[in-house]
């Protein structure tokens, strides 16, 4: 049985890439239910364009801004927002010229691993699209081209 905890700033399983995930609950700490992470954005750092057809997403902005592009919809993100994105919805983060810091919750809990699989590859294979997508893909994350639409 899962018990309680606390997680301090800067613990939680820690995987750096070109932005910072903490994650601080995991999935087997809620039964699969869900995961709560802090992620630390670089300023102009920006997410790939994507979806999951499972699980929900919710973003609540801690530091700095960025711009959320969900769905046809864009949003300038500032301290104290929050977003929900449920499943199948295309979504992207762009950092803004401060960074971000973000908590966020997934559910149910699956993306962890995503995180872990993602954070094991070579810099020019997560640069890679074909081979970041792969990957994203065994973890319930579709990368979308070609997003925003309106851009087309």
């Amino acid at each position: 049985m899962p018990k309680a905890k606390r997680v301090e700033s800067d613990e939680g399983n820690i995987y750096k890439r070109a932005n910072d995930m903490f994650v601080k609950v995991t999935s087997g700490d809620t039964n699969g239910a869900y995961e709560v992470c802090e992620e630390r954005c670089p300023a102009g750092f920006a997410s790939r364009p994507h979806m999951h057809p499972n699980n929900h997403e919710t973003f609540f902005v801690l530091k700095g801004g960025a711009k959320f592009l969900l769905g046809d919809d864009e949003y300038d993100g500032k301290v104290g927002d929050l977003f929900h994105i449920p499943p199948g919805t295309p979504h992207q983060v762009i950092a803004g010229d401060k960074g971000i810091h973000m908590l966020m919750v997934y559910s149910p809990g699956t993306t962890e691993a995503m995180f872990e699989d993602m954070t094991a590859l070579t810099a020019e294979d997560r640069a890679d699209w074909k081979t970041g997508a792969a990957v994203a893909k065994k973890h319930n994350t579709i990368w979308i081209k070609n997003f925003p639409r309106s851009s087309q």
